[in-house]
């Protein structure tokens, strides 16, 4: 059974945690510790911008507020780091240097010289590396992925995809608010479209980003990116007092394909009826979770989200900064 002990105790890990033990009631894992230095975090209930309902009950964790005392007091397999953006390389480096395998939230890391300090360190570990780009794991993705390759309704002819939220105000001193340690909308939400543009479409041949900055650095974002179609995404961190909503639009030949909140609509080009086409509903962090679990357990390839991929998410990320910088001036990337 693997022993997995989680770093960070906010939002988006109290949302890893219902999946460990979920996990661990089927018999494939155990949660054994967690560590935040803010002892509070184990006792109060987080609400994030994916908050998918009330948290899951039980759990016999033990919970420090000394990473040093949890490692040398805790037998581990898997560390899951769910922490501040800006401090995910360093953790990460540190914990494959110490012989742990290692799940990370996304993003990989703030910068590309910080994702090279990852990969370094995971290729001399042997140890597994995922990086939480959970997109590639939820249902309606899964859906997206499988007409695109398999042409269901023709080739694509244009994309939009698209993430609306308020600004983030539940985290730790307030580190979203700071471009430093978040990377504003681009680097915090969008990466996950960004993302999913290249797992989709491979990679683009140029961006083209204009951002603005109404309460942080960067937290309206329209990227452009250079493929055969069309295709736009929007983030927006500026949409006080809404809940957060993402949807993609994708022309096809034969039809168009609208996802908003987890419902998708299939509009055929014929003018038949619109209707809802059959898919398996499946939140991307516990699918995540399940698929690096299979990879502990039987020790094979990632292939589906491997670390190298997202580190070339990252350059993509500062790609569009460069592009925003210079007022959404184009950048060729091959």
């Amino acid at each position: 059974m693997i022993r997995t002990a989680l770093i960070g105790f906010g939002g988006i890990a109290q949302t890893h945690k219902n999946a460990h033990l979920k996990f661990e009631a089927e018999g494939r894992e155990k949660l054994v510790a967690a560590c935040d230095i803010t002892p509070e975090q184990f006792t109060k209930r987080i609400k994030i911008n994916i908050d998918t309902g009330e948290p899951t009950l039980g759990g016999d964790f033990r919970t420090y507020t000394d990473l040093e005392e949890m490692l040398s007091k805790e037998e581990i397999d898997l560390i899951d780091i769910c922490i501040p953006s800006y401090l995910h390389a360093d953790k990460a480096v540190a914990m494959l240097e110490r012989g742990y395998n290692v799940l990370s939230e996304k993003p990989m890391a703030l910068n590309s010289a910080d994702c090279g300090r990852i990969l370094e360190a995971y290729r001399k570990s042997g140890k597994q590396l995922m990086i939480g780009q959970c997109l590639r794991f939820y249902g309606e993705y899964v859906y997206l992925k499988k007409i695109v390759e398999e042409k269901t309704f023709g080739e694509v002819t244009s994309v939009v995809l698209q993430r609306l939220s308020a600004l983030p105000r539940w985290s730790w001193q307030n580190w979203y608010q700071d471009f430093s340690k978040a990377g504003g909308v681009i680097a915090d939400m969008q990466i996950h479209d960004l993302d999913m543009a290249r797992y989709l479409f491979g990679e683009p041949a140029y961006v083209e980003c204009r951002a603005a900055s109404k309460n942080v650095k960067y937290d309206v974002s329209q990227i452009v990116l250079g493929y055969d179609f069309p295709f736009i995404s929007i983030g927006d961190w500026t949409m006080n007092g809404t809940r957060f909503t993402h949807m993609y639009r994708v022309g096809f030949e034969k039809a168009t394909v609208i996802m908003e909140n987890g419902k998708i609509t299939v509009y055929p080009n014929d003018r038949g009826e619109p209707y809802e086409p059959e898919w398996k509903h499946v939140g991307g962090i516990e699918a995540e979770i399940d698929y690096y679990l299979d990879l502990l357990e039987t020790g094979g390839q990632n292939l589906k989200n491997p670390p190298e991929s997202a580190a070339a998410t990252i350059r993509l990320v500062e790609a569009a900064y460069r592009s925003a910088d210079m007022g959404g001036f184009r950048i060729r990337l091959n």
